[in-house]
């Protein structure tokens, strides 16, 4: 069983299901909850908790992730960008491609084109059209815009399934 036909796997405790995300050779670290509509296809977030999951003598282990005092846009960049590959919610892929934007990975070209194709906000556009130039002034205060913008929408949890990723976008 995989997430959106992707290459994440779902493991099953007590009878919930949970993508597994973020391996750091110990355990998974921002696993979330999913459920399904055809009983195959994991294709829905259930809640906005993230979950570490290993396995030990025990069998499969499960506690949720208790961040505390960290800061609220880690947070958010953990929930929603996954360790590889598209992000399952819209949200977290346009911050996928935030990230690519600023670590100048070569797939920028597709950055730029699907935040162009999934972000309303004029004044965000015309920064996005310095970067689209060549022009890096901009950058921090375009990320700052849509961090801005997609933290208010973590808060209110609002996910929108995404199903596409960016880098298929790049010529």
């Amino acid at each position: 069983m995989h997430w959106q036909d992707t290459q994440i796997a779902v493991v099953e405790h007590g009878g919930r299901f949970f993508a597994l995300n973020g391996w750091n050779d110990e355990y998974f670290d921002r696993c979330w909850e999913c459920s399904s509509k055809d009983g195959k296809k994991f294709d829905s977030i259930v809640g906005d908790e993230t979950y570490r999951i290993w396995h030990d003598e025990n069998g499969v282990r499960l506690e949720p992730n208790c961040f505390g005092a960290k800061e609220s846009t880690e947070y958010m960049y953990k929930v929603l960008v996954p360790y590889s590959g598209a992000a399952n919610s819209l949200s977290g892929e346009i911050l996928r491609a935030v990230l690519c934007i600023e670590n100048k990975e070569s797939r920028i070209d597709g950055a730029i084109k699907f935040l162009e194709n999934h972000i309303d906000d004029s004044a965000t556009l015309e920064l996005l059209e310095f970067i689209k130039n060549g022009d890096d002034s901009k950058f921090a205060e375009l990320k700052s815009r849509i961090e801005s913008d997609i933290y208010s929408k973590f808060l209110a949890n609002e996910f929108i399934d995404n199903y596409e990723d960016f880098e298929n976008l790049a010529d």
